[in-house]
């Protein structure tokens, strides 16, 4: 027998360096990079007739087995080397392990009953039968001994059911499901719950019939990656986890499979875009392998109120892609839990978890007992936060007995801090009334150039994090009850006129603004000005919406806001999450029909970002920006894999007849792509759309004929100075608006070298200096 013996297994810098850890105790760790030179991926476990306890560990250059037997001192027992690849998959069924590769070796099916005195000798490598595969993603067995292959190189990469039972070495195929991709799933009682990573859902499938699978139901997931899932033992819940940045640990009651419905969701650290991996189901815990924040435990005796009991991260420091830990085997009599990180290695860890200290109730408004939705209740000092419901009620919990200070809040109501005493394993009750804040009236009327009345023009209000979404009525006249007197922004538009941004104190006595919107055409996509898109992709189509930020190894591969020379925060993106960049085709972005008839020198101006990266190389792909006047069609932007510019937002301004003749049916097409043969990350975005007259607004710092200009505060507050080494005309500097509006601002020549401009009466935000073909962007 071959063993290999390793001295100080104990890893005390992960130990003493992770300060969150809690209800889970570390007792050893074997390293990997140093016992094989590999990284590892899945882990199983396998208990023989005496009662010993094995790690069956995947790694990258083949699979190890190990002794745990003394937990403290944990023995490689086994080493098979096999095709290098980063996923393997195991499960085990009586005295036999079977492993899952998407390398090309099928599945390796290993005998373990010479264990603990004998050697391991046989092994057997499937391939299929009337199905030959090589690849595969994922296996599940049954309690029956029914062996579910997930995601091979098969038709679709569905599931592939084998007989494992009648001859544990030499499966027979009796069954396969292949309407969609799975990658991972979970079977009891002849029914499946299939996780279609690719598809964004899950299915439940009656598998009584193995050559006839009768699909029951099927159910979206948060982020529409649904990467794995699995159930309760009575089958009356099913949860999942989306393998993206910022992912849900999202529970369903999944009773009656033609009715699912979600019925909680969490995260292990909100707002930190830790993505999670794998859950398992142990009796009334759900246990998580979570990547960067290690493996995570829920008490889910309640699946409504998902509740953290534990936590041991094997990962240090933090990250929003897949690196820390993969796998985790929760399932040994003796509380062991066995644990993959990816980098650093097995850790054979201890449960030490009880029930939650759980918290529910209802919260209603204190003037009329109606029960309020959308109350945010934070156990503060904690990672609780959750919400109330539609009813009003509210579950919430902790892993720690203690007096807490719990915060009730909505906008609109008077926040309440109440001490409330919890115990870990027991259920309070605490209904809260809140009581509403007065409210005063505001009116906001948008007009025209004319001062008439703008009919379906759109108007945000917003006050922290509280917006008010409006539309003009016939008066061109919008209302709205607030509650507080404060400084509060104000965004109004219509396709057809320059929108406008403004920020202003309102208040009962100061309750009314009049917007007025020049003619013209700008969108930094604020509103939906019915913009269209197109196509022929099979991921990664354009949308409307705030850029949600996955952070690449090298550069962020999606942007991490929108432009920040608009107002707002909403951009077109493409594969606004890490797994849905543009692949398989291309995507194209049509704005509405605008009219340039009116233009003196019409100059198109926007912000464009563009990434293209991994894979193949050279970096090929393109981000192509074209315009159209109704009958012509001409292509004014190409933008390819530039390391100087790629993840930022330029701006940029194009005089449009020098390449088309303006019409009154123009069109703007934004257009990028990524084909299988190219298979790169490609990710665009477009934003601050604007059309301008007689000159263009963008960003030129470099010194022109006239001499050197410096520019200062910046950011400024009350006024700005302006110097040229040349003579400078107080005539000559124009400071435009993000719209393109020119700002009419007191100018004092102070020399003939220096300018002075007071700014005490414009809102904070971006503007844009302009002194003849110098350019620069200013902030308040």
């Amino acid at each position: 027998m071959c063993k290999v013996l390793t001295g100080c297994m104990i890893l005390f810098s992960f130990i003493t360096t992770i300060a969150q850890n809690h209800h889970i105790d570390s007792i050893s760790h074997l390293d990997y990079n140093s016992l094989h030179n590999t990284q590892l991926n899945d882990v199983w476990g396998y208990t023989d007739e005496l009662g010993n306890e094995y790690a069956i560990v995947g790694a990258a250059k083949g699979v190890s087995i190990v002794d745990i037997s003394n937990p403290s001192n944990p023995i490689e027992v086994y080493w098979h080397s096999a095709s290098e690849s980063v996923w393997r998959d195991i499960k085990t069924f009586g005295d036999y392990v079977y492993i899952t590769t998407e390398a090309e070796d099928g599945l390796l099916i290993l005998d373990l009953s010479p264990l603990p005195n004998g050697t391991i000798t046989q092994s057997v490598n499937y391939f299929g039968d009337s199905r030959p595969w090589e690849t595969a993603h994922n296996i599940f067995i049954d309690e029956m001994g029914y062996g579910y292959i997930f995601g091979s190189n098969y038709g679709n990469g569905g599931a592939i059911i084998l007989d494992l039972f009648t001859d544990p070495m030499s499966p027979v195929e009796v069954g396969v499901y292949d309407n969609w991709y799975i990658h991972d799933g979970y079977v009891e009682n002849d029914t499946l719950y299939a996780a279609h990573i690719n598809d964004g859902f899950f299915t439940v499938v009656d598998m009584t019939d193995k050559s006839n699978p009768v699909v029951l139901g099927m159910q979206g997931t948060p982020s529409s990656f649904s990467h794995n899932i699995w159930c309760t033992n009575n089958q009356e819940y099913a949860f999942t986890t989306d393998e993206v940045s910022g992912g849900f640990l999202t529970a369903y009651d999944i009773s009656d499979p033609t009715n699912i419905f979600e019925v909680d969701r969490t995260q292990s650290s909100p707002n930190s875009g830790v993505v999670p991996h794998n859950t398992h189901v142990k009796g009334d815990y759900l246990i998580t392998s979570y990547y960067a924040d290690g493996v995570v435990v829920h008490d889910v005796s309640d699946p409504e109120n998902m509740i953290e009991v534990a936590r041991f991260d094997t990962y240090p420091g933090t990250a929003k892609f897949t690196t820390g830990n993969w796998g985790v085997y929760p399932y040994f009599n003796s509380g062991h839990i066995l644990v993959t990180d990816i980098e650093h290695g097995l850790f054979i860890l201890k449960e030490n978890y009880g029930a939650a200290a759980k918290l529910v109730g209802t919260v209603s408004n204190a003037s009329t007992s109606n029960t309020i939705q959308g109350v945010t209740v934070k156990i503060l000092n904690t990672p609780s936060i959750e919400s109330t419901k539609t009813d009003g009620t509210y579950k919430t919990g902790t892993a720690f007995s203690g007096s807490y200070q719990v915060r009730y809040e909505k906008y609109g109501y008077e926040t309440q801090d109440i001490n409330i005493n919890l115990i870990a394993g027991n259920l309070i009750q605490h209904d809260v009334d809140l009581v509403p804040l007065s409210q005063y009236p505001v009116k906001i009327k948008v007009v025209d150039e004319d001062s008439i009345p703008i009919l379906n023009a759109q108007v945000k209000i917003k006050h922290q994090d509280q917006v008010f979404n409006l539309f003009t009525n016939g008066l061109g006249e919008v209302n709205q009850q607030l509650s507080y007197s404060d400084t509060f922004t104000i965004h109004t538009g219509k396709w057809g006129y320059q929108s406008k941004c403004i920020t202003t104190v309102l208040s009962p006595t100061s309750n009314e603004v009049i917007m007025q919107l020049n003619n013209g055409y700008s969108d930094d996509f604020s509103f939906d000005f019915g913009w269209s898109t197109t196509s022929s992709a099979d991921q990664g189509a354009w949308e409307r919406g705030i850029p949600y930020t996955v952070q690449d190894s090298t550069f962020p591969s999606v942007p991490i806001s929108d432009s920040p020379f608009d107002c707002g925060n909403h951009a077109f993106i493409t594969g606004n999450s890490a797994d849905n960049s543009v692949m398989g085709g291309d995507v194209v972005l049509i704005s509405p029909i605008f009219d340039l008839l009116n233009y003196t020198e019409p100059y198109l101006n926007y912000d464009r970002w563009f990434f293209d990266y991994h894979g193949h190389i050279p970096f090929n792909d393109t981000l192509r920006i074209g315009i159209s006047n109704g009958s012509d069609f001409v292509e004014i932007d190409k933008i390819g894999y530039d390391e100087n510019t790629i993840g930022r937002w330029l701006r940029v301004s194009k005089r449009i007849e020098d390449f088309i003749t303006p019409s009154s049916t123009m069109q703007l097409f934004v257009q990028t792509s990524n084909y299988y043969s190219e298979n790169n990350i490609v990710n665009a975005a477009f934003d601050n759309f604007l059309i301008s007259d007689n000159g263009p607004l963008m960003v030129d710092e470099s010194f022109k004929e006239k001499g050197k200009i410096t520019v200062y505060p910046n950011p400024f507050k009350h006024n700005f100075t302006v110097e040229s080494t040349k003579e400078l005309d107080v005539k000559s500097v124009q400071l435009f608006n993000v719209y393109g509006a020119l700002i009419k601002i007191q100018g004092i020549q102070l020399t003939p070298h220096k300018v002075k401009l007071l700014t005490d009466s414009l809102p904070s935000g971006t503007y844009f200096l302009k002194i003849d073909d110098f350019r620069k962007i200013l902030v308040k």
